[in-house]
């Protein structure tokens, strides 16, 4: 079959080489501390894809900043030092069982249900949104 590329087969993203075309999609997991951080949970749920045979796995949305950007509580984050060195030990299981990781980061803008940093939400338009926090 001419233009067909096996899902097996190895691939380049960027700089990044993924021995297949397997990917984890992003799920939202709510198994982060209530201070963001990754957990032996979420070590060992994603190091079960990478022992599996995915070739990428795309983390849960995690939110980048203290300010708004977090959309619900046990979320992880990346915006303190203390939350990135946490994904430290989930991202070194993922590598040693042979797959890539990268990271979805997500604002939720004025859909946050859930934000320990702050009791309001931003988005990029005055018009709110249709319903309100969960």
């Amino acid at each position: 079959m001419t233009g067909y590329t096996p899902l097996w087969s190895p691939l380049r993203i960027g700089s990044t080489e993924l021995d297949n075309r397997v990917a984890l999609a992003p799920m939202t997991r709510i198994s982060a501390t209530e201070d963001g951080h990754a957990t032996e949970r979420m070590a060992a749920y994603y190091q079960r894809f990478a022992r599996g045979g995915f070739g990428l796995l795309i983390t849960e949305g995690i939110y980048p900043d203290t300010a708004h950007s977090q959309g619900y509580h046990f979320q992880p984050g990346i915006a303190t030092e203390e939350q990135t060195q946490s994904w430290a030990r989930v991202v070194e299981g993922v590598h040693a069982a042979g797959a890539k990781m990268f990271a979805q980061l997500m604002h939720a803008g004025a859909q946050s249900q859930g934000n320990r940093f702050v009791d309001s939400a931003v988005g990029p338009s005055a018009v709110a949104p249709k319903g309100g926090r969960i």
